[in-house]
């Protein structure tokens, strides 16, 4: 997900420490299950943004998006990025920007409750089907013949749905991995400009007819 990824195997999340991965505290993970503050997270783990764009982003009142803002920032998730003047000087507009992805490990996500596990699960639900929307009517998810797409129903017994959901928290770390190596040839000039979103899922389906 994108600023919160859902309950990585315990085995997945050790490693050689090359990836920076911030599992949550039990008390931070309750903070951060509110839908609103999943998808802040989200969106600023792309780039900073303003209270007011994070409103217009999520389609929620300003006031409510404010308060969760402050709540996010108290916790040290979020931080300051930069104020702007807005309306001649009048209005003082702030940016934020994510300080971590945070991800819940097993003792995290077990403090949650079903409606606060639902609530994280449906923000990240959201947010992917939007992104493919706007990828699709933007005309960007056709640009290149690479883009990777794949549906795979499966039937699996219970020792082959944990072998899945290892597979994937290990093609998640790898990501991780890409990205640092990333902005290590960033940092020496290298031209990072395409914008990538990958979407990984794992669920279990209602029996076919």
């Amino acid at each position: 997900m994108e600023a919160t990824a859902v309950k990585p195997d315990r085995a997945a999340s050790q490693g050689n420490g090359t990836s920076k991965v911030d599992f949550v505290s039990p008390q931070l993970a309750a903070a951060l299950s509110h839908p609103t503050r999943v998808s802040v997270m989200s969106i600023l783990v792309e780039g900073p943004a303003s209270p007011r764009q994070l409103a217009a982003e999520i389609g929620e009142p300003l006031n409510n998006v404010t308060y969760h803002v402050k709540q996010l920032r108290d916790l040290g998730c979020i931080e300051l990025d930069r104020v702007e003047q807005r309306g001649g000087g009048r209005v003082l507009e702030r940016f934020y920007r994510a300080r971590q992805r945070a991800y819940f490990d097993d003792d995290a996500w077990e403090v949650l409750g079903d409606r606060e596990r639902l609530g994280v699960i449906w923000s990240i639900v959201r947010l992917i089907s939007k992104d493919l929307a706007t990828a699709m009517s933007s005309g960007t998810f056709f640009e290149d013949y690479d883009t990777h797409l794949t549906r795979s129903p499966m039937t699996v017994d219970r020792e082959g749905w944990g072998e899945i959901a290892a597979l994937l928290n290990r093609t998640t770390k790898e990501l991780f991995e890409i990205e640092k190596r990333v902005e290590g040839r960033s940092a020496e000039g290298a031209d990072a400009s395409i914008h990538a979103k990958v979407q990984i899922l794992q669920f279990r389906s209602p029996e076919p007819r």
